[in-house]
Parts: C-alpha cells; structure tokens; sequence
C-alpha cells in the first residue's frame, strides 16, 4: 500500500511539472506575442521623418536702399516632403539661423550668438500625406543685424559654403486626437548665400537636402 500510495505521489509530481512546463510556455508566447504587436504599433506610429531641402541650395540677397535705411532682404524657399501616407506632419515655431563656414552649426550651443543671423519664421510648415509643400523664409536685414557681412552682400557679393540651422516642433499627427511632438533641427550645408534668386547661377545650382540631427 505504501509503495502504491508513493506511486500516486510521484505521478502528480511529475503533472505538476508538466503542468508548470505548460504555463511557462504559454506565458513564453503571449509575451511574444505582447512583444510583437508593441512593435507593430510603433512601426504604425512612427512614420519616416518629415524631409526638407533648400531649393536651389541658396539664400537670396537683395539690396534695398534708402529711405530709411540701407537694408538687404534675405530670402530662401524650403521644401518639406511628408513621406507618409498615414499622418500628416507639421513643423512650427521654426527659428531659422545662418552659420559661416568658420562656425559650426552642429557644436554651437547658443546658435543666436554663434550665427551670423537669425530671425522667426513667420509661417508654419503644415503637409499632408504623400505631400511636399514650400515655405518661403525671408527677412530684412539692417547692417546691425549682420555687421561682418552687410557690405558684402548689400553690394552684391556672395559667400559660400554657409550652413543653415532650423530648430522647430515636429508634431506627427497620429490620429485626430493625439499627436506627438519632440523639438527638431536640420542642418542644411553648403548653401550659398548672396545674389538674385531670378539669377541663372543660382536657378541652376542643385537642391541642398537638409539632415535631421540623430536624436531629436
């Protein structure tokens, strides 16, 4: 009888462990699964990146003479791409900044004192799926405004190799209620800064693609 009775227990030992062999397997695959529809929902979520060049790679300067005063109206066109045909994308508060070639961009962590200009946007970038939109960035510039170079550009000369910096909030509408903000900056390099935007040299010199800094 006791050898019986030990029989028993050995056999409902050895279900227990079937048992426990069972439920882990099982709690194995529903976080597999937990695993795979988490990630299915960030890819859904997270579209591509909103693009953006410079079209023509250029800013423009013309001359504007007084009265009241000498001024020189800078003014470039970017292009925004949304690449997505879920979301649309919008870029705001967009401060745009001009760095010469001896001043990083990407290294400067007070880019209204490191630049040789900034100003504010006075439009938002707003596009839809599947859509590319421009946005024409100008200001008027006084000689206080960019003392190194007001004379240069103001008499009609050029300068290259310039970088433009913009800092903006990239919202990524991911349904008609929620939408998901993080502060962004491109950097967009090589541009060349002077000149009429109607100019042949500048119609004919390519876009300039504008990176995301990794991160934001």
């Amino acid at each position: 009888m006791a050898a019986a009775a030990g029989g028993d227990d050995g056999e409902k030992s050895g279900c227990r462990w079937v048992d426990a062999a069972r439920y882990a397997v099982a709690a194995l695959v529903t976080l597999l699964i937990a695993v795979v529809i988490v990630k299915a929902i960030k890819v859904v979520l997270r579209p591509e990146t909103l693009q953006l060049w410079v079209a023509g790679g250029s800013v423009s300067a013309v001359a504007i003479p007084p009265p009241p005063a000498e001024m020189v109206t800078l003014g470039l066109s970017i292009w925004a791409q949304n690449p997505s045909d879920r979301v649309r994308m919008y870029f705001l508060n967009i401060t745009a900044y001009l760095f010469d070639k001896n001043t990083s961009a990407a290294a400067s962590l007070d880019p209204e004192f490191d630049s040789m200009i900034f100003f504010h946007a006075k439009d938002d970038i707003v596009a839809v799926q599947l859509e590319a939109v421009e946005s024409v960035l100008q200001m008027n510039a006084k000689k206080s405004h960019i003392p190194d170079y007001f004379e240069l550009l103001y008499n009609g000369g050029s300068m290259s190799d310039v970088t433009l910096r913009l800092d903006g909030n990239l919202i990524t509408e991911v349904t008609s209620e929620v939408n998901k903000t993080r502060r962004a900056t491109y950097y967009c390099e090589q541009l060349l800064v002077g000149g009429d935007a109607n100019d042949k040299t500048v119609k004919n010199k390519q876009k300039a693609i504008c990176k995301q800094r990794q991160g934001t």
